[in-house]
């Protein structure tokens, strides 16, 4: 696709914004998913490590942005609907959930917003190197665990998930108008907490609620009714 974008001119090779190229891959992705097309495991891998370099970006522009302004707020990013798509390439759907959680997870690393294509490309292979590593090594070390309930979506309907969840925060929302993520997943365990986030980021792809984050990793996440402006 990033070679495909080159080609027809859309990128500069030598001066690629990686914002925009994380941008474009959302709305092929929105394409496919409105036609209900397959989608390579590979090409979602990429699409959310560039999501998490753009939030990256985004982190230190704010930072210095914060210097002159210390209330600008970060929209996490929640553009990919993992339920819609099919995955293919013996990717595994929590490869690609895992890359999206970083963003919140992980420290803050250096990304450059403006690069060659051929050093982007470079950078998206060794990131699924290092994702096709750690799976590995995780199988290596994995217990057989055959027949306990994870409670991940791959056990339970999605969208039964989603439904639950949206209920419940409907339920918080009638008593007050803003949340806070990790008042409402305490004192569950980190894949209760991971299902929960991603139905969180299924409806805020679906326009039902508004994901907040003053300070990207150091802040709590906030959650609004969209007609909440």
């Amino acid at each position: 696709m990033l070679v495909e974008l080159a080609r027809k001119g859309e990128v500069d090779p030598w001066n690629i914004d990686v914002i925009d190229v994380a941008d474009r891959f959302l709305n092929e992705l929105e394409k496919a998913q409105k036609l209900d097309l397959r989608i390579s495991g590979r090409v979602l891998l990429y699409a959310a490590i560039l999501v998490r370099m753009k939030a990256e970006i985004l982190s230190a522009e704010a930072v210095a942005h914060d210097e002159e302004e210390e209330e600008e707020y970060e929209i996490i990013p929640d553009e990919i609907d993992f339920g819609l798509l099919e995955l293919e390439d013996g990717y595994e759907e929590e490869e690609v959930k895992d890359e999206v959680l970083k963003t919140l997870l992980t420290p803050r690393k250096k990304v450059r917003r403006f690069t060659t294509l051929k050093d982007l490309i470079i950078e998206l292979q060794n990131a699924e190197n290092v994702e096709r590593r750690r799976k590995k090594r995780k199988k290596d070390s994995e217990v057989d665990i055959a027949g306990k309930t994870l409670g991940t979506p791959h056990e339970e309907n999605i969208e039964e998930t989603i439904i639950k969840v949206e209920k419940e925060l409907m339920f918080l929302f009638s008593k007050k108008t803003l949340l806070y993520f990790s008042e409402i997943v305490r004192g569950m365990n980190i894949e209760e907490k991971i299902s929960y986030y991603l139905s969180v980021l299924h409806l805020a792809f679906r326009k039902k609620i508004e994901v907040f984050q003053k300070k990207l990793y150091e802040e709590d996440i906030e959650l609004k009714l969209c007609s909440q402006r």
